[in-house]
């Protein structure tokens, strides 16, 4: 007789509960949000969050800050423009360990860092399809080493930096197949350095 092998795939089942909703709809300045397109949370546990807005109401582009408990803490960012503290089309945000907040901008094709009270730092704002330039940067992510990865859209490709700017890799290519991309947008780290892409 022969022996039979068995295999068996556990099921882990994930049960979400709603705790609540935190901030309103608004067209001014202040609390409350228009279009948010991301969040991120300083290592004190504040909320931010990403208003990307609309041609419209471009003046409301900025970064929402509360807690969890609803308490407005402030904002940054002047609305839309081509200033270092304002935007054309933010798109995604991350932490680094330092609390600096890295925010992508795929129309004005750069990466704007803040400090945590959203005083600009500094710029990363080459556009173009070479080492270290952008066409159209979405997704953003942060790992333990402060390694920042970004989508870069619109050359179908990944590119990794070092926390001060320098480029250090990429991958990637137009396409449907292995390591190619069509639009790319959304990105994450896990804690053993495995990098995911949308």
């Amino acid at each position: 007789g022969g022996s039979k092998l068995s295999t068996h795939a556990a099921t882990r089942i994930f049960t979400l509960e709603y705790v609540k909703t935190i901030g309103l709809t608004t067209n001014q300045n202040g609390r409350g949000f228009i279009n948010p397109y991301d969040v991120a949370f300083s290592k004190d546990g504040r909320i931010f969050v990403l208003n990307h807005c609309d041609s419209a109401r471009r003046n409301l582009m900025r970064v929402g800050i509360c807690s969890f408990d609803e308490e407005y803490l402030g904002e940054f960012g002047k609305g839309g423009g081509p200033a270092d503290d304002q935007f054309s089309s933010p798109v995604a945000m991350a932490f680094d360990s330092n609390d600096r907040i890295y925010i992508t901008d795929e129309l004005h094709h750069r990466v704007t860092i803040f400090d945590s009270a959203g005083t600009f730092i500094n710029k990363w704002d080459a556009s173009g399809n070479g080492d270290g330039e952008f066409n159209g940067p979405a997704g953003i992510a942060i790992d333990g080493q402060d390694n920042v990865y970004i989508v870069d859209q619109h050359n179908s490709r990944i590119q990794k930096f070092d926390s001060n700017g320098a480029y250090v890799t990429q991958w990637g290519e137009a396409g449907s197949g292995p390591s190619q991309f069509n639009l790319p947008w959304g990105i994450a780290v896990d804690d053993s350095g495995q990098v995911y892409v949308a």
